[in-house]
């Protein structure tokens, strides 16, 4: 069977310790109930028998566009000591090995970036890949996160823009003709 994975790898570098324990809130797994949150890796938390109003990582509860009814992140993530530079920094490295989800990723940095670097930018490139070599399954693109916007790029939706203005400028020279 074929397999199709999206990849990346990324950090979000310099993080304070406030930041890092800011990110480790929210990337934890909870469970939702009215006004209650319950962390879902805490087996001697009793939550309520009824199905939750959320559940997934807290940074995600307030995004319409969440409706995976799973409690994934859509990648993996790992704090590390960086090892460049005159004084030791901390950063947040993002990565997946087969499907991540790089719009979860956007989300969480574009919050870290409102909350403690309004004037800075961060970026992530990711590859579409296929375990066989089949037509078209192959691709990647980006986003572009500022505190204000995310901006996103793909190989398929590039590839479709240059044919549209392909084919007007062949229409565009066929009535000039």
């Amino acid at each position: 069977m074929t397999q199709n994975n999206l990849q990346f790898s990324e950090t979000l570098d310099n993080l304070t310790a406030e930041e890092e324990a800011w990110l480790n809130e929210q990337l934890e797994l909870i469970a939702v109930y009215g006004d209650d949150e319950f962390p879902l890796e805490d087996p001697t938390i009793a939550m309520p028998a009824s199905k939750p109003d959320f559940s997934g990582p807290r940074f995600l509860r307030d995004n319409p566009d969440f409706e995976s009814p799973y409690d994934t992140l859509g990648f993996d993530f790992e704090f590390c000591d960086g090892r460049d530079g005159p004084s030791p920094s901390r950063y947040l490295w993002f990565n997946a090995d087969d499907y991540g989800n790089p719009d979860h990723v956007a989300w969480l940095v574009q919050k870290f970036l409102k909350r403690f670097r309004p004037d800075q930018c961060w970026s992530l490139t990711y590859a579409s890949t296929c375990s066989k070599l089949r037509v078209g399954e192959f691709g990647g693109g980006a986003v572009f996160v500022t505190a204000d916007e995310i901006v996103w790029q793909n190989a398929y939706n590039f590839v479709e823009q240059q044919q549209a203005r392909f084919k007007a400028g062949k229409a565009t020279a066929e009535v000039a003709a």
